[in-house]
């Protein structure tokens, strides 16, 4: 039986993260692919939660983690260890690993420190994403929805993926709100400074470890990679697009350098 099952949004550099680290950590995992908007209800009944609970009318995101999801499913009761947050599934990874060093208390906070900063980078990639949706829904229609609804006529697809795309900016306006490009600049000075400490190859130590995964995955929210299994606005969208890191010729190189990492459930099959 899997070490654990994961409700993931394929394409998700949220759910990217997650993925790297427990193929990283050699982590069995069962995956099951979560649509928006239509595994929404579904969801809530997985976790156990029906209308009078509170947590039922909740935002909920994924990725999610579960570790004995048969206690949900077959009793309600959530004796299962829920992780809800892609960080306290990336911890739990790193704790149960057989062939990576248990982290110290204070890895731990170093690399929630990068997990934030990257945070912070995703945050502006998704404000930019809905942006872009916006102006020209075909966007969203090519990066968001399912394969089922690519299959119907556009005069169908387009007001369907409209309302989608309304849901889905009103369920981060806050977080979209408060997004901005200063924030991503400042954050993308602290990861040059931390390369130049470790002599341009890690952030951390002297080897790959979370903390460059998740600021590769966030840099490719802005600017995108051939062949990587994330999110990203289409090139065909994208003319006109200023590239925010144009100044971090370094930066962008060096996360080339750590997608050549990249396991093969986060490449696009060819």
């Amino acid at each position: 039986m899997p070490d654990l099952e994961l409700i993931c949004l394929p394409g998700s550099p949220w759910t990217a993260k997650v993925l790297w680290i427990l193929d990283a950590a050699s982590i069995d995992v069962s995956k099951r692919p979560f649509e928006p908007f239509v595994d929404e209800i579904w969801l809530r009944y997985k976790l156990g939660l029906w209308p009078w609970h509170g947590r039922f009318w909740s935002r909920m995101t994924v990725p999610i983690g579960i570790v004995n999801p048969t206690s949900i499913a077959s009793t309600g009761s959530g004796k299962a260890e829920v992780m809800m947050e892609s960080f306290d599934i990336a911890e739990w990874a790193l704790n149960r690993s057989a062939v990576v060093e248990k982290p110290t208390d204070a890895t731990l906070s170093k690399l929630r420190y990068w997990n934030d900063l990257s945070d912070v980078i995703l945050r502006y990639g998704r404000a930019f994403f809905v942006d872009a949706a916006k102006r020209d829904v075909r966007v969203a229609i090519e990066v968001l929805s399912p394969p089922w609804m690519k299959k119907l006529p556009y005069i169908i697809t387009k007001p369907l993926m409209y309302v989608a795309l309304r849901v889905f900016a009103f369920k981060y306006r806050r977080e979209n709100a408060d997004s901005s490009l200063e924030s991503v600049l400042q954050a993308v000075r602290k990861i040059r400074a931390a390369l130049k400490e470790g002599k341009g190859k890690y952030l951390m130590n002297d080897r790959l470890s979370y903390a460059d995964m998740v600021i590769a995955i966030a840099l490719d929210f802005l600017v995108p990679s051939d062949g990587v299994l994330l999110f990203s606005i289409p090139k065909k969208y994208r003319a006109d697009a200023d590239d925010p890191l144009r100044e971090f010729e370094d930066v962008k190189a060096w996360k080339l350098q750590m997608f050549e990492h990249l396991p093969a459930c986060l490449r696009v099959s060819t």
